[in-house]
């Protein structure tokens, strides 16, 4: 024989009473716009170009901050350029300065060429094997806001390379 289930009411339970089932107390003030808070229908999309306007902000801002590291990259190429002229005429000549002239159009930065730990011959001559250091310094301004009522906020970045080259040429010196 089998047995037949039972219900919660046949063992005494009492049944839920409806005014105590919902979340809210009988207390809990009624807001005005509740079905608009609790409406889900079309949050979605509000969703979406929340995620696309961070997304498009971050690509803003990693493009901006590329900037800084082209120039910097181009400042090393100025620099080196300039340290194998030197190395291969054995003095800082026309010639490198020509280069560092025409490197300065190229690249759009105009930094500022110093010539370092160098023991002239002769006048401007370095030795065979003589090191020598080139430096050079840029300040790279980088706008963080352009605002359409005022003038930009802009930050300089320094920047600096130093490359250290050794002359290929030798000086034959009057005695």
């Amino acid at each position: 024989m089998k047995s037949a289930g039972l219900s919660a009411d046949a063992g005494g339970a009492k049944p839920m009473n409806s005014k105590h089932g919902k979340i809210r107390g009988s207390f809990t003030p009624h807001f005005p716009f509740q079905k608009l808070l609790t409406n889900k229908k079309g949050s979605s999309y509000f969703d979406l170009m929340i995620k696309t306007l961070v997304v498009l902000t971050l690509m803003v801002t990693v493009i901006s901050f590329l900037s800084i590291f082209t120039t910097y990259l181009n400042l090393n190429h100025v620099c080196r350029r300039v340290v194998r002229v030197v190395e291969l005429e054995g003095q800082v000549s026309d010639k490198a300065y020509d280069v560092f002239y025409r490197l300065k159009q190229q690249t759009g930065i105009s930094p500022n060429l110093i010539v370092e730990d160098v023991t002239y011959s002769d006048g401007q001559k370095i030795q065979l094997r003589d090191t020598f250091t080139i430096t050079m310094t840029y300040k790279h301004p980088f706008t963080i806001l352009t605002p359409s009522f005022a003038s930009p906020v802009v930050i300089q970045i320094p920047m600096k390379v130093s490359i250290t080259g050794m002359s290929e040429k030798y000086w034959k010196l009057p005695e």
